[in-house]
């Protein structure tokens, strides 16, 4: 059970990281340094003597770290007596759930004892805390975990008992390295997949970590709402992968593109004018379209179902099958219900029709959909279908031969397309896979996609991300494919804006 909260400082309660960039800036230029921005988000959450090591590894002893540093210091001081210190949206709402349902919650800031006390006195949230663990209090700064750990000590409680709020990397990895599940509200730094891959969840604000806390074994009783709650869901989603190796190439290529598959199915769905519940749906089921991946690659080591398992039976299977369960009950092997998961996250309110979820999971990967759907069973499952198809063709293009067509490169730029494959694709269909007998013939049939598409939506989107044009402009080294590209690159282009119809 979370019993307790421990809050970063800087960037998280207060609005004081883009402040800072401001006096780093106006100190450097006073100094005529030249201080580029990397090297500024390179202090962000890092103690005091990391941030003079990598000052004077870039300068070489050219300019002071003290001098500057007092400078900065000095321009925020004068900015905060005029403005006042900004704090972040949500921070009060959050402070004031914590209080009410009993949780415990503490800071662990690389700032100073004198500053740091300053500071949560004047934003008032002083009479929150329960504990407050400064920089100057460790012997390891951030992105070691003993500040966290002292937090977690001071509030009496064992580190799987806290939940950290961090926005920078170097926070991210303290909590990581303490083994405290860390929720990520992004400030002036963008992190790159690695380091999404330490946080258990990211929330855009403050007030969505409430949801990611009402979805957490905290002992509180949810908040009505009608909405579904997304970052309860993304919450759920992330504790069910964390146990996979999410450094692996192949965790990350799914994790990722399920959270692509869900942004393109919210998007289609927009474009239909669906309700606010209709839209949310559609998104839920972009999130676990793709969940029995993880076990498939972990027990099978490969995401080829004919040579293991469907992944969309799978899929479907452990969000919906056993009824009530959740993440504790097992399903095939090891892999883990999410059912009553889902339903306890989902959020007060919300009904999410798990017999279409489950249909439309189930038959995400088929090559035809059963011909007797409803007309909401068919809708739900061609945006599911489309959203997935669209970003297959980014993988395609982005990640290496060698995970998407399994071959070497020789061979994908060598071999020839085969006359089946080339029928196929100008029937106007996907083209099957056992048919595709050589490594370009993986490629068309990816291209080939694009004919299965349903919604207008689903075009525009293809044609803004370009990677099907990527594609049909393959440098192929093979004489004959390169004409059969043409070919298609032909077809293709001289559709009116690739006038898809709208099928059933």
């Amino acid at each position: 059970m979370i019993k307790g909260i421990i809050f970063d400082m800087d960037g998280i309660l207060i609005d004081s990281e883009r402040e800072s960039d401001e006096a780093w800036e106006w100190a450097s230029k006073q100094r005529g340094a030249d201080m580029p921005k990397w090297l500024i988000d390179s202090f962000k959450g890092a103690p005091t003597h990391m941030s003079e090591k990598y000052f004077n590894d870039y300068y070489n002893g050219k300019f002071d770290y003290w001098d500057l540093r007092g400078l900065r210091t000095e321009y925020i001081y004068k900015n905060r007596e005029t403005n006042g210190i900004a704090v972040k949206p949500g921070i009060y709402e959050l402070f004031e759930y914590i209080k009410k349902n009993g949780l415990k919650c503490a800071v662990a800031t690389s700032t100073r004892r004198e500053s740091a006390y300053r500071t949560l006195h004047i934003i008032g949230v002083w009479e929150y805390l329960s504990a407050v663990a400064f920089g100057d209090e460790v012997q390891n700064g951030k992105p070691a975990p003993d500040i966290f750990l002292k937090a977690a000590a001071d509030l009496g409680l064992e580190p799987e008992e806290c939940v950290v709020i961090e926005d920078s990397i170097n926070g991210i990895k303290a909590g990581y390295n303490a083994k405290i599940p860390v929720i990520h509200v992004p400030d002036t730094i963008e992190i790159d997949d690695e380091i999404k891959a330490l946080t258990t969840v990211i929330c855009k604000d403050l007030k969505e970590v409430i949801g990611v806390l009402e979805s957490m074994d905290t002992g509180s009783t949810p908040v009505y709402t009608n909405k579904l709650n997304r970052p309860a869901i993304k919450y759920i989603f992330n504790k069910y992968v964390s146990p996979y190796n999410v450094f692996e190439d192949r965790i990350k290529l799914k994790i990722e593109h399920t959270f692509r598959v869900a942004s393109n199915c919210e998007r289609i769905a927009k474009s239909l004018n669906l309700s606010d519940a209709d839209v949310d749906m559609v998104w839920f089921l972009g999130m676990f379209h793709d969940i029995g991946r993880f076990e498939q690659v972990r027990r099978f080591g490969t995401f080829n179902d004919a040579e293991s398992i469907n992944h969309g039976e799978l899929s479907a299977d452990i969000i919906c099958k056993a009824k009530g369960a959740g993440i504790g009950a097992e399903c095939f092997g090891g892999a883990k219900m999410l059912c009553k998961e889902i339903a306890d996250a989902a959020g007060r309110g919300v009904v999410v029709d798990m017999d279409i979820v489950e249909l439309a999971i189930r038959q995400h990967n088929a090559y035809r959909l059963p011909e007797d759907l409803s007309e909401r069973e068919w809708l739900f499952s061609n945006i599911l279908r489309d959203a997935d198809k669209i970003d297959i063709l980014k993988v395609c293009v982005e990640e290496p031969v060698e995970a998407v067509f399994m071959c070497s490169e020789e061979e994908l730029y060598n071999s020839d397309i085969t006359e089946e494959v080339m029928d196929a694709f100008f029937e106007g269909k996907a083209v099957l896979k056992s048919i595709r007998k050589t490594a370009i013939d993986k490629l068309v049939g990816h291209i080939s996609l694009v004919n299965e598409l349903v919604y207008p939506e689903s075009i525009v989107i293809v044609k803004e991300q370009g990677y099907l044009d990527r594609m049909l402009n393959f440098p192929t080294k093979n004489d004959g494919a390169r004409e059969k590209l043409a070919r298609i690159r032909e077809n293709m282009m001289g559709r009116p804006g690739y006038n898809m119809a709208w099928r059933r």
